[in-house]
């Protein structure tokens, strides 16, 4: 059976203290290859970005899937501060 995918839109903002490292965190971000994500608009301290993920019980809700991803992230040492969109 093929898995359903969810289109979301991620906006991310550097985090206090951590805007030296915002540009690196984002192109670490983009260039994972198990979650490919595209970027629509970045700043020095905003991006936004957009994918999709398989649906799971993690995208039942933009806190959910924001939180999934944010711990995804800091598990790899990427500390962004993100919100969420889903595209249903």
């Amino acid at each position: 059976m093929p898995t359903a995918f969810v289109p979301f839109t991620l906006l991310a903002t550097a985090r206090e203290g951590r805007q030296r490292a915002f540009r690196t965190d984002i192109e670490r971000l983009v260039s994972d290859h198990r979650a490919p994500l595209s970027t629509v608009k970045s700043t020095a301290t905003m991006a936004c970005l957009r994918g999709a993920i398989a649906k799971s019980e993690h995208t039942a809700t933009e806190s959910s899937l924001a939180k999934f991803l944010a711990d995804r992230l800091v598990t790899n040492g990427i500390y962004l501060d993100i919100t969420v969109c889903l595209e249903h």
